[in-house]
């Protein structure tokens, strides 16, 4: 019975058991695949019974190449992952950074806002020293006033004597 094995160069063990490179075989010995049509029909009129296995390693060579550019593909799929793990990993950074200038961003408010909690108090409390100082300012200048038309009053009674 004739064995039919394939071969990928791209390194991947095939499920029946075979390793990574590109070949075609029957049994133990190598076939060369005919180049052109003219050699296929040639083949087929010397050999008929032989034809199926030609077809047969036809189909095996296009399964071949389609399971090579699959491996192709998988590959440059594992090289694109590998780009968005790294620009994941990156954008995620960038976040840690923001978060972290968020965190600082809000302490730094904060202690804004306290300053300025502490700063309206102080402000509060120098404006009612000052109207406490302006109203005793007034209630001085209404004692002198009244103090000054009674000494005028006291002078005009004692010139009048």
């Amino acid at each position: 019975m004739q064995r039919l094995s394939i071969r990928l160069a791209s390194g991947l063990m095939l499920a029946n058991g075979h390793s990574s490179y590109r070949s075609l075989s029957i049994g133990d010995h190598k076939k060369v695949l005919p180049p052109t049509g003219n050699l296929v029909r040639d083949h087929r009129l010397q050999h008929p019974g032989s034809f199926r296995s030609l077809e047969n390693l036809f189909i095996v060579e296009i399964m071949s190449a389609e399971i090579e550019q699959l491996v192709m593909e998988h590959l440059e799929m594992g090289v694109m992952m590998e780009q968005l793990h790294t620009q994941f990993s990156e954008a995620m950074s960038f976040i840690g950074i923001l978060c972290s200038a968020n965190t600082v961003t809000k302490d730094i408010m904060f202690d804004i806002n306290q300053t300025l909690d502490t700063t309206r108090a102080q402000v509060m409390s120098l404006r009612r020293a000052q109207q406490e100082a302006l109203a005793r300012e007034r209630d001085r200048n209404l004692v002198m006033e009244t103090m000054a038309a009674k000494i005028q009053e006291l002078e005009r009674r004692l010139n009048d004597k």
